[in-house]
């Protein structure tokens, strides 16, 4: 099982990452390509999945007050007002839940990540389970990695 300091390696690498893809992308925030979601698309996803943002469903696994979790996936959460953000407003959502989420997993000990426990619920992939905070750290790690290629890959065809 990951350590404290594993696990705030992984959400600084991905802030890193997050960051690195999206600079010099202002100009291009809402390419898309086919059916694909652009940039925008991918940080608002981010932010609103899960229910709240990850840092804060790691946060409160952690520290005891979150016992359960909704997970809707594949909806991008579009407003018209977030399509009227620029680039450093639409990166502020992510940054700010990996900074929860980062805060939150310095503030825990390395037994809280397999102690720690809440009921996840993905309804649309009749998924009832317990998961440790560990294993939402862990999709953290994942499904922001999953986006995080789809940035790179928009970086790749735009040619930024």
């Amino acid at each position: 099982m990951a350590t404290r300091d594993e696990n705030i390696a992984t959400v600084r690498r991905i802030r890193d990452e997050l960051t690195l893809l999206l600079e010099g992308m202002d100009y291009c925030l809402d390419w898309k390509d086919g059916d694909n979601w652009c940039a925008r698309e991918v940080l608002y996803h981010l932010v609103d999945t899960p229910e709240g943002g990850i840092g804060s469903v790691i946060a409160g696994v952690l520290n005891g007050t979150r016992e359960e979790v909704l997970i809707l996936p594949d909806a991008n959460n579009m407003t018209p007002e977030r399509m009227a953000t620029d680039i450093a407003e639409a990166l502020a959502g992510p940054l700010s839940i990996l900074q929860t989420a980062e805060d939150a997993i310095a503030a825990a000990s390395d037994a809280d990540f397999t102690e720690r426990t809440a009921m996840a619920h993905l309804p649309h992939r009749e998924v009832h389970e317990a998961r440790t905070a560990q294993s939402f750290i862990d999709g953290l790690e994942r499904h922001w990695g999953e986006h995080l290629n789809q940035l790179r890959a928009i970086r790749e065809t735009l040619g930024v």
